[in-house]
């Protein structure tokens, strides 16, 4: 591990417009910068290969009007610029009333620094956490390599039970299931302009490159989140090595409408388990338009890991998250929002 930045240029884009040609001008040579968090560290230790280069360019885009701000409207919902940080979003008085998952999962992120200068569009669109990804001496699939050393080497921590494929890696996220739960929209910015697609859609499968949609000359804007109806109930579980500071070994997401105490329009997603936030329809689909019962919740749980084929040193995780769905779900009907 070298520990030291190479050289590169840096822009401050003052608009989007700037930014986006900054970035084409580059065609596929530069990043986007704001808090940096995970960037950097990737820049220092040279993580590259034939199909990922350390950035020749920078471009700042923390001073795009707009870009850091929470705004929350009644029937246009709320509103995140990409620049946020997690700790706003985890102490925000515009997020807890309605919106109270993502202060849960933003208080989830690393330490007080790393929410300190972590961005909502950064957590988003981190990069795998898996050690052969980010040791310089194995070119693995995410670089453009032939293979993934992962699924026959080290993977007890960061690596997937569900949806693997040619990568086996988890994404890293906690923000990514709630907004996910939480019906989200990615806000992308880019040469022609701006568009928005559901957050379930950002996210790629484990046969790509890359983690998100995002082409090289565009980068996320903001994220929207619809408003949510009376009696909505959330609530974000996260299970990690450490309780300080760590990735997800496994997290789940639920937001549900519980009216007279029968579940409507539920959402189970699930974290650090599968290539991308890991929408579990099959589990909502048992639940949908019934009572939560100590019965039910235990066949939500199984339906919520159908399909899991777990790696020979993680299969741990399968009755971990089991577990998580459980505690989720019961906390719903002890909850009384």
């Amino acid at each position: 591990m070298l520990f030291e930045l190479p050289a590169f240029e840096h822009i401050d884009a003052k608009d989007v417009k700037e930014a986006v040609t900054c970035l084409k001008a580059y065609d596929g040579k530069a990043s986007v910068i704001a808090g940096a968090t995970d960037l950097l560290a990737l820049m220092k230790d040279r993580i590259e290969g034939p199909k990922l280069k350390v950035p020749a360019a920078l471009v700042n885009i923390k001073n795009i009007f707009g870009i850091g701000r929470i705004t929350r409207e009644k029937e246009a919902g709320l509103r995140m610029g990409a620049a946020v940080t997690l700790s706003r979003i985890a102490a925000s008085g515009e997020i807890t009333p309605k919106f109270g998952i993502l202060s849960q999962a933003a208080r989830m992120v690393g330490t007080t620094q790393i929410r300190n200068m972590g961005t909502l569009g950064g957590n988003l669109c981190q990069r795998p956490r898996c050690v052969y990804f980010r040791h310089p001496h194995f070119v693995c699939f995410k670089k453009g390599g032939t293979r993934c050393y992962a699924a026959a080497g080290e993977h007890r921590f960061y690596h997937s039970i569900l949806k693997k494929g040619k990568c086996v890696m988890a994404h890293p996220s906690d923000m990514a299931p709630a907004l996910v739960a939480l019906k989200a929209g990615a806000v992308i910015a880019g040469v022609e302009g701006e568009r928005t697609v559901p957050l379930r859609d950002f996210f790629l499968g484990p046969d790509d490159i890359g983690e998100t949609i995002l082409k090289s000359d565009e980068f996320i804007l903001a994220v929207e989140v619809p408003d949510q109806p009376a009696g909505t109930r959330q609530i974000f579980l996260k299970q990690r090595v450490r309780q300080a500071a760590d990735f997800a070994l496994a997290s789940v997401a639920t937001v549900a409408r519980i009216t007279d105490g029968i579940c409507k329009d539920i959402s189970i997603v699930l974290g650090g388990v599968a290539p991308l936030p890991y929408v579990a329809k099959t589990a909502g689909e048992v639940i949908e338009g019934h009572a939560l019962t100590k019965r039910l919740i235990s066949d939500v749980a199984e339906a919520a890991l159908e399909g899991a084929r777990p790696l020979p040193m993680n299969q741990y995780k399968v009755d971990l998250t089991r577990a998580m769905v459980k505690r989720a779900l019961t906390s719903m009907i002890e909850s009384n929002t």
